[in-house]
């Protein structure tokens, strides 16, 4: 097993995970030839927490990259999201030419400053130089344990949605519905909230908040939306919309068999509000709630390069 990456740049990666660090401490890195997958998820409750997904093209990032592994040449570790980020804006202050990246595994007898007592037998190498104020050079080494993921390549999977439901592209300025939920929920009664999608009328979004037989606050987005249904619940096809817009799926809705004109899905208010970030942060981000479950799927910037998704599970609502 081998991992040696260099770049002349972290700003998208460190970004990418400053974005999402706050939802959980520990994130899984998946490196391929091709593409580095940043995934946050939590194993002991798959279906019950959010999920990130962020991918991001190898060749963009890293000007020299050589990944070997016995397992089709991917690489898996777990590693703690803030020791990497501050890391990374280390580099960054520094004023250094190149980032250089190892993998480096370490003995029983826990050398190089790894854990083997939590399974962290192998540390991510980052080290660069610069020169300091007497012209001098200056070499930096962090290392970082990780946990080495064997097994996890056949286990983990990117969500998909089960059921057909309704699409709509996001304003860039739809953040402020996050500080108004914010404003108008009732600790500790607030615990959920309900999102309502329409297609008639020129689009509706609106966010219900309620304590049964004490308040009931409808807070919705006032602007037109084009909702839409999407032709497929698949991701790939999914990713295809948000870099083309979804204006382009109302050519091909009298083909879709699915009557939704609207849709109801009850979700974890804590859940919502956690991708506020994500969400005014990202150029691009389209919204897909089905009966069961919701996410966003966010590109970062004009290049396209980060892909962002935030997957969250709800309950079907019944009336």
């Amino acid at each position: 097993m081998k991992l040696k990456l260099m770049t002349k740049s972290s700003e998208k990666l460190k970004e990418t995970l400053s974005l999402i660090s706050h939802v959980r401490k520990f994130v899984v890195l998946k490196f391929t030839p091709s593409e580095l997958s940043v995934i946050l998820i939590n194993g002991q409750a798959v279906k019950l927490e959010p999920q990130v997904w962020c991918k991001l093209p190898v060749s963009e990032l890293f000007q020299s990259c050589e990944i070997q592994s016995v397992r089709d040449n991917t690489i898996l570790m777990e590693i703690n999201i803030d020791l990497l980020v501050q890391t990374l804006k280390n580099f960054d202050k520094a004023n250094s030419e190149g980032l250089n990246i190892r993998l480096q595994r370490t003995d029983t007898s826990g050398a190089k400053g790894t854990s083997t007592t939590t399974g962290r037998t192998a540390s991510l190498a980052l080290f660069y130089s610069n020169l300091n104020i007497n012209a001098n050079v200056v070499n930096h080494t962090f290392r970082i344990p990780v946990k080495i993921l064997r097994d996890a390549q056949d286990m983990l999977h990117e969500p998909t949605h089960s059921d057909l439901g309704l699409i709509m592209r996001l304003p860039n300025e739809f953040v402020t519905m996050f500080k108004r939920l914010e404003k108008f929920k009732k600790v500790p009664s607030s615990e959920s909230v309900t999102i309502r999608a329409s297609r008639r009328n020129g689009g509706f979004l609106g966010f219900i908040l309620e304590e049964s037989g004490k308040f009931k606050v409808t807070i919705s987005w006032n602007d037109k939306l084009e909702v839409h249904k999407p032709t497929t619940t698949e991701n790939d096809s999914l990713r295809e919309t948000l870099r083309n817009g979804p204006s382009q799926l109302g050519e091909n809705e009298k083909d879709i068999t699915s009557d939704i004109d609207e849709i109801e899905v009850n979700v974890k208010l804590k859940d919502w509000q956690l991708a506020s970030k994500i969400v005014g942060r990202c150029r691009t981000v389209i919204l897909y709630i089905g009966e069961r479950e919701c996410s966003l799927h966010c590109l970062l910037d004009d290049t396209d390069d980060v892909e962002i998704v935030y997957f969250i599970t709800g309950s079907r609502i019944t009336h």
